[in-house]
C-alpha cells in the first residue's frame, strides 16, 4: 500500500522506501545501531534506482537479480534454478562465512550427542564418570591460584593520591578488577572443593553441584561459574587456561606497576579501563572528558599474545593514551605492508591486530575513509541493552584505515573480538 501511494506521483522515492523500511518496518524492531547500520547497508543494494536496469546484479557472481520475466511459471524456472543453499556473497560476506556456519552446527550436533549419551564406562578398562569429573577438578584446582590477589602486595605508589588528592583513574580500575577477579575465584574453590566431596559421598550432590558435574563432563564451563565471571564462549579447558592468564596479568600489574601494554582482552571489564584512561587524560590536561574520545593508531609490525611477556625494548613509551595488544579482526585482517585493511586469507578464522595505541582527543572525528569497527568482548555481538544504548557485550567504536568503503566491511559483518571461541 505504502509503495503504491508513494508510485502515484509517477517517480519512485527511492529516499523515503530506505527509510521506511530500514527505519520503521523492519528498523524499529532493532535496538542495536550496529544492527541497524548492517540493515541500512543491506538494503541499499536493493532500495536503488540502479535496480530497476536489467543488467543489475544484486551479487557479485551474477547468479542474483530481477528477472524481467512477465508470468509466474517463469519467475518460478527462475528460482528453481537457484542455488540450493544460499553462498555468503549474496549476502556480501566472505566464503570463511560458510565455515563458520557448518562449525556452529557441527557444534550443536556434538553438544547435544554429548548431552544424551549414557554416563557409563564402554570397557572393564575405562574410567567411569566420577573418576573423570574428579581429576579434571583436582586439575583445575591445581591450576588456580591458592590465594586471593592481595592489594597489599601492591607496588610502592600504585594507590597514591595526585597532586589534588584524587586517586589515580586507573589505580581505581585495577582496584576494581581485583575485587571481581576474587569474587570469582571465591565461587570456584569452594565448587571444586564441593563436587569432590560429593563424588566421595562425603556431601549431599545437590542440584548445583549436579550441574558443575555433567558441565565438567561435557567439558563447558559450568552456569555457576559463567553467572559470576566475565563473558566467555571459551569450553572448559580453553576457560581455566585463560582466567589463569587474567589473574597473572591484574597480578603482574599489581606487583611490578603499569605494563607497557595491556591485555585488553584480559580485563573482566574492558570499558572501565578505557573510561580510566579518558579520565586520566581529561585531568592531565584539564579537559572536560565528554569532549574526549579515542583516537586509535596501529603500530605496524608489534604483536604480542595473551600471555607472553612484553620485551624490555619491544615497545616505545607512549606520552598519551595507552598501548593494547590481544585483539582479534572477525571477517577482515591488517596488512603491515600496505597499513590497512583487508579481507581474511581463506580459511582464516580470526586475525591477530598489532598492537594498538589508543589517543584520548578532543572532538576527534575519524578520517571519512576509515571503516568504524565495533569492538565485542565475544563473538556472539549480542548481550543486554544497557543505559548508554549499546549491548553489554560491546566495548568500542574503533576506526581503522582502509581503501574499500565502508559499506564493504558492513557486509561482511568485520568486528573486533576481545577473545575467539
Amino acid at each position: 500500500e505504502n509503495l503504491r501511494i508513494f508510485l502515484a506521483e509517477g517517480n519512485v522515492p527511492w529516499n523515503a522506501l530506505f527509510f521506511i523500511t530500514s527505519e520503521i518496518t523492519y528498523g524499529g524492531r532493532v535496538t542495536d545501531r550496529w544492527d541497524e547500520r548492517c540493515l541500512g547497508t543491506v538494503l541499499k543494494r536493493f532500495f536503488t534506482d540502479q535496480a530497476l536496469n536489467e543488467e543489475y546484479k544484486y551479487s557479485p557472481s551474477g547468479t542474483y537479480y530481477a528477472p524481467g520475466v512477465d508470468t509466474i511459471e517463469q519467475v518460478q524456472a527462475y528460482i528453481d534454478q537457484l542455488p540450493f543453499s544460499d553462498p555468503p556473497e549474496i549476502f556480501g560476506m566472505h566464503d570463511n562465512a560458510n565455515i563458520a556456519f557448518q562449525s556452529q552446527d557441527a557444534n550443536v550436533v556434538l553438544r547435544t550427542i554429548l548431552d544424551v549419551q549414557p554416563r557409563m564406562s564402554s570397557s572393564n578398562s575405562g574410567r567411569t564418570p566420577d573418576e573423570i569429573v574428579y581429576e579434571l577438578a583436582q586439575s583445575i584446582e591445581d591450576k588456580l591460584p591458592k590465594e586471593l590477589l592481595d592489594l597489599d602486595q601492591a607496588m610502592e605508589g600504585t594507590f597514591d593520591l595526585d597532586d589534588q588528592g584524587r586517586v589515580k583513574s586507573l589505580s581505581t580500575v585495577l582496584r576494581q578488577e581485583v575485587d571481581r577477579f576474587n569474587k570469582l575465584l571465591a565461587v570456584l574453590w569452594p565448587s571444586l572443593r564441593d563436587v569432590k566431596r560429593a563424588i566421595k559421598g562425603l556431601v549431599v550432590m545437590s542440584a548445583e553441584l549436579e550441574l558443575v558435574y555433567q558441565s565438567f563432563l561435557n567439558n563447558e564451563v559450568p552456569n555457576l561459574w559463567s553467572a559470576a565471571a566475565y563473558p566467555s564462549l571459551k569450553p572448559l579447558g580453553s576457560w581455566v587456561k585463560d582466567f589463569c592468564l587474567r589473574i597473572d596479568f591484574i597480578q603482574e600489574w599489581l606487583v611490578q606497576g603499569p605494563p607497557k601494554s595491556f591485555w585488553l582482552s584480559g580485563f573482566f571489564f574492558p570499558q572501565g579501563f578505557l573510561t580510566g584512561t579518558l579520565q586520566t587524560h581529561a585531568r592531565k590536561y584539564n579537559l572536560p572528558i565528554d569532549t574526549l574520545s579515542f583516537q586509535f593508531k596501529v603500530v605496524q609490525g608489534k604483536y604480542i599474545q595473551p600471555g607472553d611477556p612484553v620485551p624490555e625494548k619491544y615497545l616505545d613509551p607512549v606520552e598519551d593514551g595507552v598501548l593494547v595488544h590481544g585483539v582479534y579482526m572477525d571477517a577482515f585482517r591488517w596488512n603491515d605492508e600496505a597499513g590497512q585493511l583487508q579481507d581474511s586469507l581463506p580459511g582464516q578464522m580470526k586475525a591477530y591486530l598489532p598492537v594498538l595505541h589508543m589517543v584520548p582527543t578532543p572532538d576527534f572525528t575519524p578520517p571519512a575513509t576509515h571503516y568504524i569497527s565495533p569492538m565485542y568482548k565475544t563473538s556472539v555481538r549480542a548481550g543486554v541493552l544497557s543505559t548508554t544504548g549499546h549491548s553489554t557485550n560491546f566495548v568500542v567504536a574503533c576506526h581503522l584505515p582502509s581503501d574499500m568503503p565502508r559499506d564493504y566491511w558492513i557486509s561482511k559483518g568485520a568486528a573486533l573480538l576481545c577473545q575467539p571461541e
